[in-house]
């Protein structure tokens, strides 16, 4: 049994002949009945025995997965979508992200039990169809929240055997054998059946209980961090007297539910598409001029002190251990991206040092495709380098990047980032864009210090769930598989 490890280009009469390289293994056929006559060349990889035999070889034995837990996937439905409902739904693909937003609304009507969708405090989610394997520890921010039927719910037996099954599914080992019992010739999926099989160490109680507290506190701070965005940005839309952006938003007045409206030649900036002159962008900025003590650009010099935005680039990647870390943009609203790269520092150098990596604090804008994502990067990203298609904003201090963060990350900030979009397929906006959006500052210079202050701290959080949880992945690196320390 074979598989391909690359794209080989093909042979023409007048280049030389290159044999072609492929990745192999033998197995007994044995295996292959044990494995439900699955033939695909990954459930037998290399890389995927060798995750096994770590795994088969720990000091306290293996048990199924069946033997802690339940796991099981929603049936399909279609789904009735609107404007606005009590019924937000989520895509698997936010089960990573430390405050996700809905992603769409569906109506009453949707012909599906939409309670049962719904995901309760203390399961585990997996993304099963797509990108396969990413986790999460269902926490009190997304407890009781909608999510589509392409995740798996795993919901532990006893409760402290939950944060042990996570880690196990977070760890390389687990995470392999996941992915090398995907099927599908385009789009990868995996059932229950596949998972509930695999082998997971039985590590003694005292072990797994410390390990799921470890992983329960560090979910924990993760929702202390996000009450204290909340309070922020609460606290700033009282200041400001905010109503909701539905309240801002003149009422369509064209046939269709069109909103027709007419702009001063002499307010027209160049810019003729009708997001620019949104009349909610007018309304956001009629109301911070009333209620602000003052309005600044963003480029002002004492809002920021630097905008970068790296050129496009071809990159060289390299393996763990031998680069620098490199993630995409989609990544930004985890707190330890899935799909982390390796660049080549010495292929990069200049790139890396000038433009980029980020650094603590600073602040991280989304500018091509999904738009006005924003990010405060926390002290375990600093040092890191992300894609071109970022925007890092250098604030003038520490003293204004939190209140940056509650303002630009609003729902008020957001419709004055995303009317300056352009593009007919992919959106983008640039750094002149951004340099133009409305600030307000408040009367109350200590309430603003207080805003800012609550940012922060919740950024510190966010630093110590991550150490919580990469310290409960080291204990079951070192303490349950006994693997070496690097």
């Amino acid at each position: 049994m074979v598989a391909a490890t690359g794209y080989q280009a093909p042979i023409t009469w007048d280049a030389p002949h290159k044999p072609q390289t492929f990745g192999w293994v033998s197995v007994p056929v044995q295996s292959v009945f044990e494995s439900g006559l699955r033939l695909e060349a990954s459930v037998y990889a290399t890389e995927a025995k060798q995750a096994e035999t770590a795994i088969q070889s720990n000091p306290h034995g293996c048990v199924s997965i069946h033997e802690l837990a339940s796991i099981y996937h929603c049936p399909r439905f279609k789904r009735v979508f609107v404007k606005k409902s009590k019924f937000p739904i989520y895509q698997p693909s936010q089960i990573g992200e430390l405050n996700p937003s809905p992603a769409a609304y569906i109506s009453d009507k949707t012909l599906a039990d939409l309670d049962s969708l719904r995901v309760s405090e203390g399961q585990i989610l997996m993304t099963c169809s797509g990108t396969v394997g990413n986790v999460t520890y269902v926490s009190r921010t997304l407890a009781g929240h909608i999510f589509s039927h392409d995740l798996l719910r795993i919901r532990s037996h006893e409760e402290h055997h939950a944060g042990y099954l996570y880690a196990f599914f977070k760890s390389q080992q687990g995470r392999t054998l996941i992915q090398s019992n995907n099927y599908g010739a385009v789009i990868q999926h995996i059932e229950p059946a596949h998972l509930l099989k695999l082998p997971i160490p039985d590590a003694p109680a005292l072990l797994k209980t410390h390990i799921h507290y470890a992983i329960t506190e560090s979910f924990n701070l993760r929702d202390e961090s996000n009450d204290l965005i909340a309070q922020a940005r609460a606290k700033l839309q009282a200041a400001l007297k905010l109503p909701p952006v539905e309240e801002l938003n003149p009422p369509a007045n064209g046939n269709n539910g069109l909103r027709c409206f007419s702009v001063n030649a002499a307010d027209l900036n160049q810019r003729l598409e009708a997001n620019y002159h949104n009349p909610l962008a007018q309304a956001i900025t009629q109301h911070l001029h009333q209620y602000a003590a003052q309005v600044l650009a963003l480029g002002d010099d004492t809002l920021t002190k630097q905008f970068v935005l790296p050129g496009r680039f071809k990159r060289i990647y390299v393996k763990k251990g031998h680069g620098i870390v490199f993630f995409s943009g989609k990544d930004i609203g985890e707190l330890d991206p899935n799909d982390k790269k390796y660049l080549s520092f010495s292929q990069h150098d200049k790139k890396i040092k000038d433009e980029l990596t980020i650094k603590q604090n600073m602040l991280l804008i989304t500018c091509s495709g999904t738009l006005g994502n924003i990010a405060l990067v926390p002290k375990h990203w600093d040092g890191w380098t992300m894609t071109h298609d970022i925007v890092r904003l250098i604030p003038s201090s520490s003293e204004i990047s939190g209140y940056l963060f509650a303002w630009l990350g609003s729902n008020w900030g957001k419709e004055l980032i995303n009317r300056n979009r352009y593009g007919a397929v992919v959106q983008h906006i640039e750094v002149e864009h951004l340099a133009d959006v409305s600030v307000p500052l408040l009367t109350d210079v200590r309430l603003m210090r207080e805003i800012n202050s609550l940012v922060l701290r919740a950024n510190e959080l966010r630093y110590t769930a991550f150490t919580k949880e990469q310290e409960a992945l080291r204990w079951f690196n070192e303490e349950v598989l006994k693997l070496p320390v690097l």
